[in-house]
């Protein structure tokens, strides 16, 4: 009969895999951001509230999985990576998803919205956000699949290719949060006062999620030059 391996044995013999399920954990969270956004922008606050339940729930099986981490990673010198680096890059991917739960707490603790005029806007910057956590993910899938032909020159260049395509994205949203904060601060008057304040801030905590994207890409890449 078959025995599961422990985990520290599947994180010896291939530490990358568990940095993979991680970073998809993680994903799964930014990827209802959307949903949620549509939903808060609809008045549909039931339904919000349902998106932040299962937001919060996988932000959850994340955190799981980055202790399962934290307390069965190898401290010895075999493994084929930096053990450091590894912990870096979890402790990055875990901060895409701790963003991604905050913003639709936020959002939903005063059943925040956006302006009406904005919202052709914030459906694009979300959508950037999103994609620059999906191609940072993709960075990380890469990195451990091209650790199994020892990181050769040319796969490196392809993660190198790959981190510059979430550089040019997250440079992207940056940009459309800067246009989205002109338009709000022209609506300033139809909202009260505490309100715009937290309007800015979700607009900057969103930014924060392709922010975040970036670093786990960079990380990924220095496992990949090691």
């Amino acid at each position: 009969m078959a025995v599961k391996p422990a985990l520290s044995e599947v994180l010896s013999s291939s530490p990358l895999a568990i940095m993979e399920r991680h970073a998809a954990a993680c994903l799964d969270c930014v990827m209802r951001l959307g949903p949620y956004f549509e939903a808060a922008q609809g008045g549909h606050w039931g339904k919000a509230e349902k998106l932040q339940l299962e937001i919060a729930r996988l932000e959850g099986i994340a955190d799981e999985i980055k202790m399962d981490v934290r307390r069965n990673l190898p401290r010895g010198l075999w493994m084929s990576v930096s053990r450091p680096d590894l912990l870096e890059l979890v402790r990055m991917q875990d901060k895409m998803a701790n963003e991604t739960k905050d913003i639709a707490g936020l959002s939903l603790g005063r059943e925040l919205a956006f302006p009406e005029k904005l919202e052709k806007s914030l459906f694009k910057f979300i959508a950037t956000v999103t994609e620059a956590a999906e191609k940072a993910v993709e960075v990380v899938s890469a990195t451990r699949e091209l650790s199994r032909t020892a990181f050769g020159a040319r796969q490196a260049k392809a993660i190198v290719t790959k981190c510059m395509l979430v550089e040019k994205i997250e440079r992207r949203s940056d940009e459309l949060q800067s246009k989205l904060r002109a338009k709000l601060r022209k609506h300033e008057e139809e909202i009260s006062p505490i309100d715009a304040i937290f309007l800015y801030e979700l607009l900057s905590n969103i930014g924060e999620i392709a922010d975040h994207a970036e670093k786990v890409s960079h990380r990924a890449q220095i496992i990949a030059a090691s």
